[in-house]
């Protein structure tokens, strides 16, 4: 498969910031081609370069890009001309998506023509497999689909590997419910389906949750029957207490700041440790390296905020510091309700 392009898709606003991170880093190797909100191509300029699979964390999705479709047969042929050696995956998905989770309308639509290429390709005796999740090496088909039937479909293909969205498009089914107290519930869920931990029994295990104020992700895991300690100087929406309560489940809530923390009264088994402090990354790292290595947590789930360009052009930097303390392996992605910031899960 010789194709001189990538794809990338990405976060509404975050073109500017991928653009820049790929430029940092594959310099006179990719160059921008063609631009869409959230979706960028990139042209491959020397002949033996190798683009790694993931172009960066700013990138949701990114893999070879095999061009624009204008029908279903075209689609076809092109993935032809792919050659696959084995079954392909098929996934589906909008180009635009909102920050607060796709509008179930927009998935019928993706799902009915969705339908319709898998029956398509079927016919044409290309193999499609099914089979949930993902596994290391898996091919997938990314077939990208405008805001409406009339723009050409973007044909692209890529190898599943650890770390990767095992979504279509890294877009779990999840929209923001209006009775939850703060979009952190989106956020949490949104990291929990990318690494496959939503799957995981988490009842009766505890849970330290950093800047939980007012509640959202505290309320996520209270919800999956966790015992959870919140630390924060805000105040707490009192549908957190009514939920521990309905839930029989325990929630403390320490009103100090992450940094003021006595570690020796820190809980000594936290099978999950989320951290979403409004802090900039060189004043909040320092503080979570040493609650990590206090609790020996299983889990990380870390919201980095990149509030200034100049911190968003770091944030390998970041990256790296959090894998000297973090339990391995530690992936880092945008999660499609993150804004300026990445999410890093590590354990």
């Amino acid at each position: 498969m010789n194709t001189p392009f990538r794809f990338t898709t990405c976060r509404a606003g975050s073109e500017p910031t991928l653009k820049r991170d790929i430029a940092s880093h594959f310099a006179g190797e990719l160059t921008p081609a063609f631009m869409k909100p959230q979706f960028i191509t990139w042209k491959v300029r020397s002949p033996g370069f190798i683009p790694p699979r993931n172009l960066s964390h700013f990138a949701r999705v990114s893999g070879t890009s095999l061009g624009l479709c204008k029908t279903i047969p075209d689609l076809v042929e092109h993935t032809r001309k792919l050659a696959p050696a084995r079954p392909l995956h098929l996934h589906v998905f909008p180009r635009i998506t909102a920050e607060d989770g796709i509008e179930p309308a927009t998935w019928q639509r993706i799902d009915t023509l969705g339908a319709e290429i898998a029956a398509a390709l079927a016919q044409a005796g290309i193999a499609l497999e099914t089979q949930r999740p993902l596994a290391h090496g898996d091919l997938v088909l990314d077939v990208i689909v405008g805001e409406t039937n009339e723009e050409p479909l973007f044909l692209g293909c890529h190898e599943h590997q650890p770390g990767m969205h095992a979504q279509p498009g890294g877009l779990p089914r999840l929209t923001l419910p209006e009775d939850v107290p703060s979009r952190a519930w989106l956020k949490l869920e949104q990291a929990l389906a990318w690494r496959g931990w939503d799957q995981l029994d988490l009842r009766g295990q505890t849970a330290l949750d950093l800047g939980c104020a007012p509640g959202g992700a505290t309320y996520a895991l209270l919800q999956r029957g966790m015992n959870v300690l919140g630390v924060d100087t805000g105040e707490m929406d009192p549908r957190v207490l009514d939920l521990a309560r309905k839930q029989g489940v325990r929630f403390d809530h320490w009103r100090t700041a992450a940094g003021r923390l006595n570690l020796t009264a820190l809980p000594q088994e936290v099978a999950l440790l989320l951290c979403d402090i409004n802090l900039a990354p060189p004043e909040i790292l320092p503080d979570l390296r040493r609650i990590v290595d206090a609790v020996q947590a299983r889990r990380l789930i870390l919201t980095v905020k990149l509030n200034t360009p100049a911190l968003e052009d770091r944030a390998h930097e970041f990256i790296e510091t959090i894998r000297e303390f973090a339990p391995a392996p530690v992936f880092a992605t945008q999660l499609a309700g993150n804004r300026r910031e990445i999410c890093v899960c590590a354990g």
